[in-house]
């Protein structure tokens, strides 16, 4: 579990894809919620979320998520605190780009600059300038109700 009130985490994910192959769909998956100290279901956030410095969305965070134990949350961790989040499917093909598979815009995988064995840099930010500066909390496999960390997952055609 990391949080963090404003600021981005970055991450390169490794891509073994040859030039031969053809991207059809790049889709991220992970568990997030807003932050606070302790927790405050109702605590809107806006998180933006880019592929190699591309904006792709912004999803705006339901709350803080806290008030019963997560699935997975480990017992040290005090109940006062943040337990779980939202599963987030953020994902990009030909024809634009989706959160849980609503489009959200026009981004589409020919801007994201996706080289043959280049690393694919996945960048979770929340803007200074955020309509809803709530903060984010993004879970690992050991903590919140879904027993994964970060999920990169490269569709081919």
């Amino acid at each position: 579990l990391i949080w963090f009130s404003y600021g981005y985490l970055s991450y390169d994910f490794p891509n073994s894809l040859g030039e031969e192959v053809q991207l059809e769909e790049i889709v991220f998956s992970l568990e997030i919620c807003s932050e606070i100290v302790y927790y405050r279901n109702a605590w809107p956030s806006d998180i933006t979320f880019y592929i190699n410095d591309i904006e792709i969305l912004t999803y705006t965070s339901p709350g803080d998520f806290g008030g019963r134990r997560g699935v997975y949350t480990p017992a040290y961790w005090p109940a006062s605190s943040t337990q779980f989040g939202l599963l987030k499917k953020i994902s990009v093909n030909d024809s634009g780009s989706y959160l849980d598979d609503v489009y959200k815009g026009n981004t589409m995988l020919k801007n994201l600059n996706i080289e043959p064995n280049k690393p694919i840099k996945f960048t979770i930010r929340i803007k200074e300038d955020a309509k809803y500066r709530g903060g984010i909390n993004i879970f690992g496999k050991k903590f919140g109700d879904f027993p994964q960390s970060i999920i990169m997952t490269l569709k081919t055609k």
